[in-house]
């Protein structure tokens, strides 16, 4: 047998350290996007009147829809629960924040709701990963165990081979 050799990484390694990216990741943007939300939702009396109306579809609806988002989705996130429909949601709504609300306002503005943009974008095209529970809900129903050899009779004693 060889040893191993330093730096390689077998597939099955491969796999698990993409997986606790995704993990880390899913965590972490979930967290720091729910301190943006949280606080508009504590608010919710005053802002309620006064949020911006990027879609033209009502101050207070639009005001919903964000809270729906930045609150609703990134707890979806949080837990792996649709993930990927929470993620594109909360994609939408940051591509709203920088091509719609802050179009003319300077870069700096638009910086931070880009890169939760990219996070957003990343994390629809992978999934939640495999700590979620949209990855168990998927394991329990859509794998099916492998089915069990059948048994070989046994000989009957005395019998002939």
């Amino acid at each position: 047998m060889r040893p191993a050799q330093s730096g390689c990484i077998t597939p099955c390694m491969r796999r698990q350290l993409a997986d606790h990216g995704i993990f880390l990741l899913r965590i972490a943007v979930s967290l720091l996007m729910l301190s943006h939300g949280i606080p508009k939702l504590l608010e919710y009396e005053t802002l309620a009147t006064s949020f911006p109306d990027p879609l033209n579809v009502g101050t207070e609806m639009s005001f919903r829809l964000i809270l729906f988002a930045e609150v609703g989705c990134s707890i979806l996130l949080l837990f792996g629960l649709l993930g990927r429909f929470a993620a594109a949601t909360l994609f939408i709504a940051m591509m709203v924040a920088v091509f719609v609300h802050h179009f003319e306002d300077p870069w700096s503005s638009r910086e931070l709701p880009l890169l939760y943009a990219a996070v957003y974008a990343c994390l629809t095209l992978t999934g939640p990963g495999s700590s979620s529970i949209d990855a168990a809900i998927n394991k329990k129903v859509f794998e099916r165990p492998e089915p069990a050899l059948p048994k070989r009779p046994r000989d009957e004693p005395g019998a002939l081979p």
